[in-house]
């Protein structure tokens, strides 16, 4: 199903544990997306996971915005208390700087769904007639997102987890 709403109260209005998983692709944290970046977002996306479900949300870039990603983290530790947080990157020729980064949670679960790690499953599908082949994704590009250089490693090491 497709719902063309505001987000935000859309998730709001969710019942308790509705999702698995919560993708937010939005723009900068600037005009109407300035609340997909603060804490009562953050609530309303952790209220509507179930245990051990996950949120990926826009990042911004570590080049250009460090204090955002370093408020982003510290606000998601407070919320998704128990779960993981981490704050992942890649390269992206046509965005300012090259590099676009999300914030990965999740909500605290039990048992299997206890510890998420955000480390590859399975490998990227090939070979599959219905899929076409990738052509830069892979497990060790995804495991190498989640390497953050050192000036990033060192302002995050506060508000990161797992």
């Amino acid at each position: 199903q497709v719902h063309i709403t505001d987000g935000f109260q859309f998730l709001k209005d969710a019942p308790e544990g509705t999702y698995d998983a919560v993708i937010v692709d939005s723009s900068d944290p600037v005009g109407p997306a300035a609340v997909l970046f603060q804490r009562p977002f953050y609530e309303a996306v952790h209220r509507a996971l179930r245990p051990g479900g996950v949120m990926c949300t826009q990042g911004e870039s570590l080049w250009l915005h460090l204090d955002i990603i370093k408020e982003v983290a510290a606000e998601c530790r407070k919320v998704f208390e128990g779960g993981v947080v981490r704050y992942a990157f890649t390269t992206i020729p046509t965005y300012p700087s090259g590099q676009i980064g999300f914030m990965l949670c999740s909500k605290a679960g039990e048992g299997e769904d206890a510890a998420v790690d955000f480390s590859p499953r399975q490998p990227p599908p090939s070979g599959r007639p219905d899929l076409p082949s990738l052509r830069y994704y892979n497990a060790e590009v995804h495991r190498a997102s989640f390497v953050l250089p050192q000036f990033a490693k060192e302002a995050l090491a506060d508000h990161l987890t797992g």
